[in-house]
């Protein structure tokens, strides 16, 4: 498996090579915080990717960089390590009015997470009296947030269990390997994951995210740079097997309607991020 996704990867490398416009001097790179929620080969994937195409349309290359967890990742974005960054909602809300941190486009994306459990289990809903052990994904993150809102919800009558990972690949595994009854996932994670493996877990609920996501830009990255890279990515062919499905704009409207759905997660993000 591992000499494939080098080959795939190696792979990825001499087409960008070789599409890249022989009169495009490449100009200085940026660094891209991608969220810490997919195992590092899969980032590397989707990065070359849309390097692949970046550099055809702006002669420009992207660093993508992550962190070990979503903590790591705020204090990173927030000591300067990122120059732009692919936040989820309520830490792009966050960001923008903690740190100054400036919006530049939406990632628009099947905005959803799954609820799934094993082939052959007999739990079909969230509500299931034996489905009482969950694995989520990162405390900080807006699923894990939403998730445990709504299954303390519906099992108000029991204390739910919940265990946190790092990647959905974890999760699937813990559902597969009966560590947990039901595991909660984003639905394109769902989808590359089922289009590229053999995942033996079917999706039993899903409810959808207050918002799309944001790609918002570090205080100390030049304005130039923003708008040059929302246009590269702005002509990126949607659907292209990114994680993402198309950039849009932001208008002021927006943005306080963006903040206004966020406060509940901004909040409690505010509390896990005080706690030890």
């Amino acid at each position: 498996m591992r000499k494939l996704i080098f080959i795939t990867l190696v792979f990825c490398q001499l087409n960008a090579w070789a599409n890249t416009p022989s009169n495009c001097f490449l100009k200085g790179q940026l660094s891209f915080g991608m969220v810490p929620i997919a195992s590092s080969h899969l980032i590397d994937l989707w990065s070359s990717n849309i390097n692949r195409q970046i550099q055809k349309a702006a002669c420009r290359k992207l660093s993508f960089t992550s962190s070990t967890d979503f903590k790591h990742y705020i204090q990173k974005a927030k000591s300067g390590k990122f120059d732009v960054l692919a936040a989820p909602a309520h830490i792009a809300s966050y960001l923008i009015s903690t740190a100054n941190f400036q919006p530049v486009a939406f990632l628009v994306w099947e905005s959803s997470y799954l609820y799934v459990v094993k082939n052959n289990s007999h739990i079909s809903t969230i509500a299931h009296q034996d489905a009482q052990r969950f694995a989520l994904p990162d405390a900080v993150s807006e699923a894990s947030i939403l998730a445990r809102a709504e299954t303390q919800q519906v099992n108000a009558q029991v204390s739910p269990d919940y265990s946190h990972y790092q990647h959905y690949n974890q999760i699937v595994k813990a559902v597969v390997n009966d560590q947990a009854d039901i595991g909660v996932v984003l639905l394109p994670f769902y989808k590359a994951y089922k289009k590229r493996t053999k995942m033996k877990v079917q999706a039993i609920h899903e409810s959808p995210f207050p918002s799309h996501g944001m790609l918002i830009a570090a205080p100390h990255t030049h304005k130039n740079d923003q708008v040059e890279l929302f246009n590269a990515l702005a002509s990126l062919d949607p659907n292209t097997d990114l994680f993402w499905q198309s950039f849009k704009s932001i208008s002021p409207s927006q943005l306080e309607t963006f903040h206004q759905e966020q406060a509940p997660s901004v909040n409690t993000l505010k509390q896990l991020l005080q706690q030890d």
